[in-house]
């Protein structure tokens, strides 16, 4: 028998009971109370009209929407003005990600300093949460030498639509099979520049350690990504590892094809190994609090550690055919070599003060590759951390001048605010 097409079911129209916080996003809301399913899947407060009265939503104005984004009120009143940038702001912040985004991707120089450019772009263009990201990491940065109000509207705006977008993006990928491009990955990793560094980095471990079991539809941006959260996260879990998934990234650190993924040193040249080892430490700080470890398990390994670096130390000089691209590869790879020795010395013995002649030697040895690098060094924005953990045992002020006068250097170019409280010192 026919069944009558009046008689058939439609879909259920669309609930006009649901919490004001879908209406507003203009999404289905199973009414579940007091939190609905939506809200809570994205964390965001559930608010419902109040008993009794039903209220008809009408298209939020964007003021409206900006009313509950967590920006301060006057640049919320900017980005209504400026809702949608200009093509001529948007150009001019692509072409400062290009002039200045290498400074704070790589320490490569040349070609080769630009090219991790050609592995960026080219997803932007593919991906408007990648757009999106590179935008607001430009407009936050051109901030800091222009304070134009729709440049401060455009951060907020582009910020907004990144982290909505990032948002959206890790739902679908929760209930796919499998990973399909690296675009979260390169987002949440975008992030690690601008951002809480430390929710960014554990989110991008947790988005990486698969991804090594699956063939890239891009090897080289995947290279590029490997490298970066080594990086990123080696150095950050140093210190601040009780807030990191030190055992998910592990799984990474300890995969056996890894080394094939840094191979190419887009990011850090030849200093891939030293990160390893600074990692294997921060897994360690992380299961003691006192300055000296307890556990002999422990202590052997990092003695052992220290051996390492020792091991693999070539002992390097200048030398009249050197390329300046060789010169910064060797003097970067060393400054991180003698900053986790001398912190490895202090921990392993703590009866060694800061004054003794093995402490103070590879301090001056320090010192004395640091005026190696030329005045423009690529490597400026990824000497920091040996900076500051040398600094600390620096006490002759030849040794403490020359890292100052480094790190205002870095201080005047980057504009950043992590080096005030030092600097101020």
């Amino acid at each position: 028998m026919v069944e009558d097409p009046s008689k058939r079911s439609r879909s259920a129209p669309r609930s006009k009971n649901g919490c004001l916080t879908c209406r507003r996003r203009k999404k289905k809301c199973d009414e579940r109370h007091p939190t609905c399913t939506g809200c809570q899947r994205n964390n965001l407060t559930c608010q419902w009209p109040t008993t009794g009265v039903v209220v008809r939503m009408r298209r939020p104005r964007r003021r409206q929407v900006l009313s509950d984004m967590t920006v301060p009120p006057e640049l919320a009143a900017m980005v209504t003005v400026f809702a949608v940038p200009s093509l001529g702001l948007v150009r001019r912040l692509l072409d400062h990600f290009a002039k200045h985004g290498p400074m704070w991707l790589t320490s490569r120089m040349g070609n080769r300093r630009t090219a991790i450019l050609s592995q960026i772009f080219p997803e932007a263009m593919e991906s408007p949460l990648i757009l999106h990201c590179v935008l607001m990491i430009a407009a936050k940065d051109l901030l800091k030498y222009d304070s134009n109000v729709e440049l401060q509207a455009s951060a907020v705006e582009y910020y907004g639509r990144a982290i909505s977008g990032l948002r959206e993006a890790l739902s679908g990928e929760e209930s796919a099979d499998k990973p399909t491009s690296d675009h979260n990955l390169l987002a949440s990793q975008n992030y690690c520049h601008n951002d809480q560094i430390l929710p960014h980095l554990n989110a991008a471990a947790a988005l990486l350690r698969p991804r090594l079991h699956i063939m890239p539809p891009n090897s080289s941006l995947r290279k590029f990504l490997v490298e970066m959260f080594c990086y990123f996260f080696s150095i950050t879990a140093f210190t601040h590892g009780a807030h990191l998934e030190l055992s998910e990234a592990r799984q990474i650190f300890e995969f056996p094809g890894l080394l094939q993924h840094l191979e190419s040193g887009s990011i850090m040249g030849t200093s891939q190994k030293v990160f390893f080892i600074v990692f294997r430490v921060a897994l360690h700080l992380s299961q003691f609090e006192s300055s000296m470890p307890s556990n002999q398990g422990i202590y052997a390994d990092l003695v052992s550690a220290k051996q390492d670096l020792r091991n693999i130390h070539a002992s390097f000089h200048v030398q009249p055919n050197m390329g300046a691209e060789t010169i910064n590869d060797g003097v970067t790879f060393e400054l991180y070599r003698l900053a986790c020795l001398i912190y490895l010395q202090s921990l392993t013995d703590g009866s060694i003060p800061i004054s003794a002649p093995s402490i103070q030697e590879m301090v001056s040895s320090f010192v004395t590759h640091l005026e190696m690098l030329p005045p423009e060094s690529p490597s400026d924005g990824f000497i920091c951390w040996p900076m500051v953990i040398v600094g600390r045992c620096a006490i002759q002020q030849t040794h403490r001048a020359a890292i100052s006068t480094k790190l205002k250097t870095i201080f005047d170019k980057f504009r950043s605010e992590i080096f005030s409280s030092i600097l101020v010192c």
